[in-house]
């Protein structure tokens, strides 16, 4: 199964297909799991150690912070926290939900639903609430994808337990994965991605097809409700990695075609089985859209940013955003001392066939992750990246390229293990012994300046009583919605709404939010938020001049007929700088005085709309 998938890859030069070692030195001891076990937990210690490192401004006062890079997705996650509690609690259709975007609601298959993570944390979120469960997801990320990959590392491609250690930290801690990590705990938990990668390189050589098939499209659907950008990312770093592998060695490998795609059939049958009601409601349910459209061209990796070191690590400093879209994509930031070793290693393992297959995947996936536009040192040079004859390809029209960079991970870690492996055998020169130790130090150094600091946070805004005290219940009957002024969304006073509604465990509907939909001024692709509509509009226009505007007889029309589209109950206006501009305006387009009830403004309308 997984621990023997990499036998025909790990050993022998060009023109051979050996049988590979036994991966676990321990096994001729007489008590052979003994010191497989306690290096095993000295590992997960290490990454535990880790995991709550990265996440240490969180965890000092987890119901009060949320991380700085992208607030919104932060509560965003804690929102769909929140969503998979409800499945359980109230019945929920798991596949979409009416609590977000009122009346329209939101495809959850179509978002980031991530019920991989979102279902297991029930208990947590129960508990101790979303913030604390997502502080948990966050730990977890890491952690866990750095345990799996050392899992695999130690138990088939190396009998060097500091090999299997380097190579499985550098896997859930790399610069890439913690840059994530501060907006996307779904992107950098990939703990499922080496037991793909095991079982897909094992098909060629399993006895048991129909078994190791089975298990694959099992770990397939579930990383699909994980994450499908990274099962998509994983699926053609496999279909390079195996491509490599067929080109070098087609005379000794073709008699084991029939075995793997006898148990790729398999695994497809039985994930196609699994996930074809999901991928319907995703692709033809309520709400749907038709790929992320031309805001996702520009998201590609800077060419400089692969020499750079990330922001949020030893080496880094502020000066490397410019290189990144922003703070949470810097997937591509691997510094030039660790190159210049993955280079070396390149050279001297080429013959290994491990070695040439990750060499040559990350190769492919680091160019096309400079996405369709190209960019030098922050600046777009041209339109002409090799993603580009790409955007318009279904499926493919909804990758964000730049993270195809998170490819180059394990491809670097694989020739990281492999070099330590090496240098740990080796017997060069008088002084065999220091040399290994000045050498296997030198690797350790390049990776050093990579060490992630921990994700800065910032303070959530203190909730109102309205809805910390639960008297909004009071004001929103059941069917009905509550709108806030500005409605719910990804950026500014938007942000607070999202906060409240996943506190109160979604048990109110709320107009707008934090989601993807269809745009139909965009032929259905997708867009951030509900379609704006006319009192939104003038809600907005507010907030950006800062000051009250004129409302005219037609203003006061459209605002009537939004609360009858939102079904509205109250609105709900939330505190800031432009608190009493939005407040004279709403009262002059609804002819209603607000009152002040637990620290927020408020207009009841249900008599206005009916």
């Amino acid at each position: 199964m997984v621990v023997n998938a990499l036998d025909p890859l790990v050993n022998g030069d060009e023109g051979q297909l050996e049988e590979g070692p036994d991966p676990v030195p321990e096994a001729r001891t007489g008590d052979p799991q003994r010191p497989t076990r306690r290096y095993d937990l000295l590992a997960l210690g290490c990454y535990l150690l880790g995991g709550l490192w990265v996440t240490l401004h969180l965890w000092k006062h987890v119901n009060g912070r949320v991380l700085s890079a992208h607030p919104s997705d932060q509560l965003l996650t804690e929102q769909l926290l929140a969503h998979a509690v409800r499945v359980f609690t109230h019945g929920d259709n798991p596949f979409f939900t009416h609590q977000m975007n009122a009346p329209d609601g939101v495809n959850m298959m179509a978002n980031t639903s991530m019920f991989g993570l979102t279902i297991p944390l029930v208990p947590v979120t129960l508990l101790f609430g979303p913030a604390v469960a997502f502080a948990v997801m966050a730990t977890f990320a890491p952690l866990g994808t750095a345990f799996a990959w050392y899992w695999l590392f130690s138990r088939q491609l190396t009998r060097s337990w500091l090999a299997a250690f380097i190579g499985g930290a550098f896997c859930g801690f790399a610069p890439g994965l913690i840059s994530q990590n501060n907006a996307h705990p779904q992107v950098a938990t990939q703990f499922a991605v080496p037991l793909i990668v095991g079982l897909v390189c094992g098909l060629a050589t399993t006895r048991r097809p129909v078994r190791d098939g089975v298990l694959l499209g099992l770990l397939i659907t579930y990383q699909m409700f994980v994450s499908e950008e990274v099962l998509l990312i994983t699926a053609l770093g496999c279909l390079i990695f195996v491509a490599v592998w067929v080109a070098s060695r087609w005379s000794e490998v073709r008699g084991y075609a029939s075995t793997f795609l006898r148990g790729l059939g398999v695994a497809a049958g039985t994930a196609l089985v699994l996930l074809a009601f999901p991928l319907w409601y995703q692709f033809a349910g309520p709400q749907h859209y038709k790929g992320l459209g031309v805001g996702t061209y520009g998201f590609g990796a800077d060419l400089l940013s692969f020499t750079a070191y990330p922001t949020n690590s030893l080496a880094g400093n502020s000066d490397s955003l410019k290189l990144a879209t922003n703070v949470a994509e810097e997937n591509s930031f691997f510094g030039i001392s660790l190159l210049a070793v993955a280079l070396l290693a390149t050279i001297l393992l080429w013959r290994r066939m491990p070695a040439r297959a990750a060499a040559v995947t990350g190769t492919v996936l680091g160019i096309l992750s400079l996405g369709a536009y190209l960019r030098l040192n922050g600046e777009y040079v041209c339109q002409c990246g090799p993603w580009l004859p790409l955007v318009h390809l279904p499926i493919l029209d909804s990758l964000i390229p730049t993270r195809l960079a998170l490819a180059l991970i394990p491809c670097i870690a694989v020739l990281l293990v492999l070099l330590v492996d090496a240098i740990k055998q080796s017997s060069a020169g008088p002084r065999p012994r220091l040399f290994r130790l000045v050498a296997t130090g030198l690797v350790v150094a390049a990776v050093l300046p990579l060490v992630p600091m921990p994700i800065p946070a910032i303070a959530r805004p203190a909730e109102p009583a309205f809805f910390g005290s639960g008297q909004w219940r009071t004001y929103v009957p059941d069917g009905r919605t509550l709108v806030t002024i500005p409605l719910a969304t990804y950026e500014g006073a938007g942000l607070q709404p999202m906060q409240w509604a996943a506190d109160q465990m979604l048990d109110f509907r709320m107009a707008g939010g934090y989601f993807l939909g269809p745009d139909p001024a965009a032929h259905g692709a997708a867009r951030f938020g509900a379609p704006p509509r006319p009192t939104t509009a003038m809600w907005a226009e507010v907030i950006r001049t800062e000051r009250p505007a004129s409302v005219a007889s037609t203003d006061r029309d459209n605002a009537v007929a939004d609360l009858r589209f939102w079904r509205a109950s109250v609105v709900v206006l939330v505190p800031g700088k432009t608190e009493d501009a939005l407040r004279q305006v709403t009262t002059d387009l609804l002819g209603v005085e607000p009152t002040r009830v637990g620290g927020v403004w408020l207009w009841d309308v249900r008599t206005l709309v009916g």
